[in-house]
């Protein structure tokens, strides 16, 4: 894989199912949104590309306090996701043809799909009053030059080294016991690489979620799909296997950032590399 960084993003339509949808003025802007119903939406995708699905949950004029939503993405037919928000009421947004709904902040999940044709499904997770509304981009990504930093967590960890193709590269574990924290100074791309370690009981796929957050806001939920590498070994740890490499990348706004990396599924744990350009 390459390295890579982000385009502009680009509203993905929903290939089966979009015939409704609803129109929110959010910071003067006209915003498309789908709500996702029992059918629910189902979108064509042509990796590799970036997907960010942002979701808002209406509510009654008068309520006032926060609100759960949930809703699950279905990839490929074979892998879900269940994707769990809570957030307050933003009282600016309006809608055309809800007057009298207000709408949550927005949620906002980031998914990472290899090359090749794919299929993405949102359904309902039944838990809801009201259907979640679901608004799809995607990213697609270009090559970037050779100029990168090795970033180090800031709390001292002994690093991992990882033999891969008779190279040695340092990795630092993380987990959801032992989350990682990032020094960066922005404007730049911050690109975390990580493979999740497999254990003798595991198979030889699994998948994984990574929440990065800036202070006590949350940056992205990242969620990886992986197999078990044939090419890369734990030089000091023999019966573990590390998993092929998988990565997002967050940009850096101007200043000094930290960033907070943790993996959100207990039981694992990944080995994770941090690339700032």
């Amino acid at each position: 894989m390459s390295l890579m960084s982000n385009l502009d993003a680009k509203l993905l339509k929903p290939s089966e199912n979009g015939e409704n949808k609803e129109i929110l003025i959010i910071a003067k802007k006209r915003r498309l949104y789908y709500p996702i119903q029992k059918e629910g939406l189902v979108y064509s995708v042509k990796g590799p590309v970036r997907i960010e699905f942002i979701s808002r949950y209406p509510v009654l004029k008068n309520k006032r306090k926060s609100h759960a939503f949930s809703y699950k993405i279905i990839i490929d037919n074979r892998d879900t996701v269940q994707v769990s928000h809570r957030y307050k009421v933003q009282k600016s947004i309006k809608s055309i043809q809800h007057p009298k709904h207000r709408y949550t902040y927005s949620g906002n999940y980031f998914i990472n799909i290899p090359e090749g044709e794919h299929i993405i499904a949102l359904l309902p997770s039944g838990e809801d009053k009201y259907p979640v509304l679901s608004r799809v981009l995607v990213k697609e990504f270009e090559r970037t030059g050779k100029d990168k930093n090795i970033l180090m967590p800031m709390i001292h960890q002994s690093p991992i080294p990882l033999m891969i193709k008779g190279k040695e590269l340092n990795y630092y574990e993380c987990s959801k016991a032992i989350p990682l924290q990032i020094a960066t100074i922005g404007p730049k791309t911050l690109k975390i690489m990580s493979r999740l370690s497999f254990n003798e009981l595991m198979g030889q796929e699994d998948s994984y979620r990574i929440r990065v957050k800036n202070k006590s806001k949350v940056v992205g939920t990242f969620y990886f799909n992986t197999e078990r590498s044939s090419e890369t070994v734990i030089s000091n740890q023999p019966e573990l296997v590390p998993g092929k490499w998988r990565s997002c990348e967050i940009q850096v706004p101007k200043g000094k950032q930290i960033y907070t990396v943790e993996l959100l599924d207990m039981k694992k744990s990944v080995l994770a590399r941090f690339i700032s350009y």
